[in-house]
């Protein structure tokens, strides 16, 4: 294991430099300068405009005082340092417009202004034109468009304006505001609680098992954990800052100690510049105090513009004491089976892919938007939940949105006005939600024995409960259906929407039909949303044995054709939430797993 090295002060590291900066200007000085900025020409700021202001006002941005001018600008993406030496890799500057740059030009200064608000006074120093080929090659290592950060620059105007900055005020956040910790007031909590060595972790996304194993790996070796997501301007298709700041709370709050870990935000923007902007990012937490800092695979990446590891290896570029944060290096990591636990490509002995859980970016946004919940090994469910429930938001406001542009009325079908209601989950607790609880398993695994005994169970514990029992859906709700895989996937699909019915009006409703085939139990999860599967499994020559109902044995000699387990297939569940083994387990021993999942996850009061 990584031995830390001993930091430069107690409350962390010294800032960048070797002087944290204060730009915000107090009493007497900033009467004068907002009175000046009232004769002075404005320049509205937009949203990535205001966060750097912000991150230069507190000092995130040490050494800088201002935005670069056109000597820092050159050498940052000449050599990817200051023009006095300093380590830099990405430039911070104010765009302009033409008619702008006239204006200001003429008065050697700007009010900085954020909706009408006065933040700073800018005193210009140059006024200069990017080099945006140059820049973009540099910072992004391309100079395609469709990159986002080579897209942003290119919007930001064809000038650029540099000097120092006065600030009188700080731009309101109106999300989270008392979890914006500046320079100065994350260490002085590191001060406070006496930690030395501090680890900061960086995240645009939700935290996923792969990254919370990093996080526990970092805490080991250091006093404390700071996580510093990124809540600045991202690029469109990421996860809303608000439904990520629920993911980081919960998971926190649920799974790590609290005297150990501080969450606070990083109000820096996103410009997916990869190896550049992991020394970007180290730069930044190095201000804030922190004393290590992850760098995980393909940070800050996009696409397929960088290697997975280039934003580790360009830090092999500086020596230690240039970067002065230490870097903490980890590989890919995942869940192992055979070793039943996290690991990564140095630490897991087993290369066999079946053996992993890994899933692609792509793969699980389908799965989310589809009501899906990822493998528990991938991700906390808790945190699945938090963006099954976005996903569903935003698919009904993209709907709604179709409705009025074409003028399509809603409600048009059963289900449609089903999926139109507000989500009737979102504001309870779940011991007050409906659900499905899917019972699947071959033909004499147990499902309706479980689920005759469970019934009663729940409604004791205050619930309203409803059955459908494969059988007798077949004979009211699917009669005149056959066996085909068509007519078995109507059959599922029509349980799936009673099920959906029950659980949106608050019952808890029992599926207990064989349902063979994955993706239409995935297709009804995805439906229902509160959705718990559990998998009544017993090996097929024990189901053999019992055969009450003698169906094994008419199948075995051909008079039932296409039954299930024999000559058609069962495809058992994944990642079911509860798997019974009824071939070794009592009834009893069921039903009480099956109780403690349902309290445990407070399904249950």
């Amino acid at each position: 294991m990584t031995t830390l090295a001993e930091p430069t002060t107690v409350s962390g590291i010294a800032p960048h430099g070797g002087r944290l900066i204060n730009l915000l200007l107090e009493g007497a000085d900033a009467d004068r300068v907002e009175r000046e900025a009232q004769s002075l020409p404005q320049l509205e700021l937009n949203e990535r405009q205001v966060n750097d202001l912000d991150m230069l006002t507190v000092g995130a941005l040490s050494p800088l005082e201002g935005f670069m001018g056109q000597a820092d600008y050159r050498s940052v993406i000449e050599s990817t340092r200051l023009a006095n030496g300093l380590v830099w890799s990405i430039p911070v500057v104010l765009g302009v417009t033409e008619a702008q740059k006239n204006q200001i030009e003429s008065a050697g200064a700007v009010a900085l202004v954020d909706q009408g608000r006065i933040l700073a006074v800018l005193r210009v120093s140059d006024i200069f034109q990017p080099d945006l080929p140059a820049e973009a090659h540099s910072v992004y290592g391309t100079t395609e468009q469709e990159h986002p950060g080579v897209a942003a620059i290119h919007a930001r105007g064809p000038w650029l304006i540099g000097g120092r900055v006065e600030a009188i005020a700080r731009h309101e956040y109106e999300d989270f505001p008392d979890s914006r910790l500046t320079p100065a007031e994350t260490r002085a909590v590191f001060a406070e609680r006496g930690w030395k060595r501090i680890v900061a972790f960086q995240t645009r996304n939700p935290i996923h098992r792969a990254h919370e194993y990093l996080l526990r790996c970092a805490l080991e070796m250091a006093d404390g954990l700071m996580v510093h997501p990124l809540m600045g301007a991202t690029k469109k298709g990421d996860i809303p800052g608000d439904v990520r700041w629920r993911c980081y709370q919960t998971l926190l709050e649920k799974y790590f100690p609290p005297e150990r870990v501080l969450l606070s935000i990083f109000p820096a923007n996103m410009n997916y510049a990869g190896p550049k902007e992991a020394i970007y990012h180290a730069i930044c937490r190095k201000n804030y105090g922190v004393t290590h800092f992850i760098v995980g695979r393909d940070h800050a990446g996009v696409g397929k513009y960088y290697g997975t590891y280039d934003a580790q290896e360009i830090f092999d570029n500086f020596s230690r004491e240039e970067i002065g944060i230490e870097i903490l290096r980890f590989e890919h990591s995942f869940w192992s089976h055979r070793l039943e636990g996290m690991a990564s490509f140095k630490t897991c002995p087993y290369t066999d892919p079946k053996d992993m859980v890994v899933l692609s970016g792509t793969r699980v946004r389908e799965m989310l938007g589809q009501g899906i919940v990822p493998p528990e090994e991938f991700t906390r469910r808790e945190i699945a939940e938090i963006l099954i429930r976005h996903y569903r938001e935003e698919a009904r406001l993209e709907a709604e949105e179709r409705r009025k542009a074409t003028g399509e009325k809603a409600g048009l079908t059963p289900e449609a006005s089903v999926s139109a209601q507000p989500d009737a989950y979102a504001s309870k607790p779940r011991y007050e939600q409906g659900f499905t609880i899917w019972f699947t398993g071959l033909s004499g695994s147990g499902k309706s024995t479980i689920s005759q005994a469970l019934a009663p169970i729940l409604r004791a514990r205050g619930r309203t409960v409803e059955i459908l029992d494969g059988d007798e859906v077949r004979e009211n709700l699917s009669k005149g259906l056959g066996f085909s895989k068509e007519d078995r996937d109507t059959n599922i699909k029509r349980i799936g929407y009673v099920c959906k019915l029950l659980s949106r009006h608050g019952a808890v409703a029992i599926s207990a039909a064989i349902s063979p085939y994955r993706e239409i139990r995935d297709y009804n999860r995805s439906q229902i949303g509160n959705f718990i599967e559990i998998y009544c499994e017993a090996p097929l020559e024990e189901l053999e044995k019992r055969d009450p109902k003698g169906l094994y044995k008419k199948a075995r000699a051909g008079e039932i054709k296409g039954f299930t387990g024999i000559d058609d297939p069962y495809e058992p569940p994944l990642n079911p939430e509860i798997v019974v083994h009824t071939a070794t387990e009592s009834v009893q021993e069921s039903l009480d797993k099956i109780i403690q999942y349902l309290e445990a996850n407070e399904w249950l009061r």
